[in-house]
């Protein structure tokens, strides 16, 4: 049973960022995309697409430390990093890499863990669940703010 749940949970997590019968595949929607056009945001409070990438990435690799260590850590940069101080094309590069290896971190973990793991983490199923709406809600919010700033 916990086999074929793994399995499942593993599709599930592709569904989130990466299937286009359901969403734009994060690596399209960030394709072209320069760093300038990832800071820019519509209005004085909302978060630009480079500070939602750096978010998923704490995310994504947040739960696969609760999972593999059973400790109830927190990201150590914070729930929204702070942006690069240099933002250049550069280092938008290495911030897209990050959020690409941050969700095959997340597919690794599901195809190496044991349910019991995932059980026995600090707030166990739901929070890797959690997740999985955390990462679609994000890579919407993307598609919506490429399309409200036309970039």
């Amino acid at each position: 049973m916990s086999t074929d749940l793994l399995r499942q949970l593993a599709v599930g997590w592709e569904y989130a960022y990466l299937h286009e019968d359901w969403t734009t595949p994060l690596s399209e929607l960030l394709d072209g995309l320069d760093a300038a056009a990832a800071l820019r945001h519509p209005s004085g409070e909302s978060r630009s697409i480079w500070a939602i990438v750096l978010h998923l990435s704490v995310w994504n690799e947040n739960i696969v430390t609760r999972v593999l260590t059973g400790e109830n850590a927190d990201p150590e940069e914070g729930a929204w990093p702070p942006l690069p101080p240099d933002p250049d094309d550069t280092a938008w590069e290495a911030a897209k890499i990050r959020l690409a290896d941050s969700f095959a971190a997340v597919a690794h973990m599901l195809e190496t863990v044991t349910y019991a793991q995932i059980q026995d983490s600090p707030y166990g199923l739901p929070d890797l669940l959690c997740r999985y709406v955390h990462a679609g809600y994000h890579v919407g919010q993307i598609v919506k703010l490429r399309e409200c700033l036309r970039v």
